[in-house]
């Protein structure tokens, strides 16, 4: 009886994780084909296949269908860098973080957005605001990562290149090829090569300051 009862837990379990991609997937759909404009609760039930109420048990916003996954990503990214042992360099860190979820459904979805705001300038303002978000959410954990004396210059200076980064990175795979999988393959090369030239310029040396920043 206990394995019959785990069954089902696990095949509930299955099934909102089902339930959770099918909305995702299809407000990226209405967005892509439609435009920011007919991003609704109706419309985007009614592509996924379910009723405007379990829209709303999965997601208090209707935005949030669009951008939860990619926050919970961001935020499992960043603890990730965090975890790592403190005496790596933080380019050896994000390397080995990054290059182990980007071929992950986060990244697929970050395509796909670029696609669609490609189409869509009100979609390219949704996604630049979206993105100085998940910036900020990226300097915060940095100062984890670097520790309380860390330069806050140094901080600001490398969340906003690295994030500057990725989203470049994305653009120009998703530009490169209109096939998925050829733009996934290029997408995870073209990262690692933003990284390396990224941390050609920013010294972890250089992360705490020889003296205050108020001195000249």
């Amino acid at each position: 009886m206990q394995v019959v009862t785990l069954h089902i837990a696990g095949g509930r379990e299955r099934r909102k994780l089902e339930t959770h991609a099918a909305l995702t997937a299809a407000a990226i759909q209405v967005l892509g084909d439609e435009g920011l404009e007919a991003l609704t609760a109706d419309r985007i039930a009614e592509v996924a296949g379910v009723s405007r109420r379990t829209l709303f048990n999965y997601f208090p916003r209707v935005e949030d269908v669009l951008t939860a996954s990619l926050e919970a990503a961001t935020v499992e990214t960043i603890d990730a860098i965090v975890a790592r042992p403190a005496d790596e360099p933080l380019r050896t860190s994000a390397l080995v973080v990054l290059e182990a979820m980007v071929d992950g459904a986060a990244f697929a979805q970050a395509r796909q957005l670029e696609r669609a705001a490609g189409r869509s300038t009100a979609t390219r303002r949704f996604l630049l605001e979206f993105e100085d978000r998940q910036r900020e959410a990226l300097e915060e954990g940095l100062r984890r990562r670097l520790g309380e004396d860390a330069d806050p210059i140094y901080v600001a200076s490398l969340a906003a290149a690295s994030f500057g980064a990725l989203c470049a990175v994305t653009r120009l795979a998703v530009s490169a090829s209109t096939d998925e999988a050829e733009a996934a393959e290029l997408h995870k090369v073209w990262i690692r090569r933003a990284m390396e030239h990224l941390f050609a310029g920013f010294d972890e040396a250089a992360a705490v300051p020889a003296r205050p920043l108020t001195e000249n």
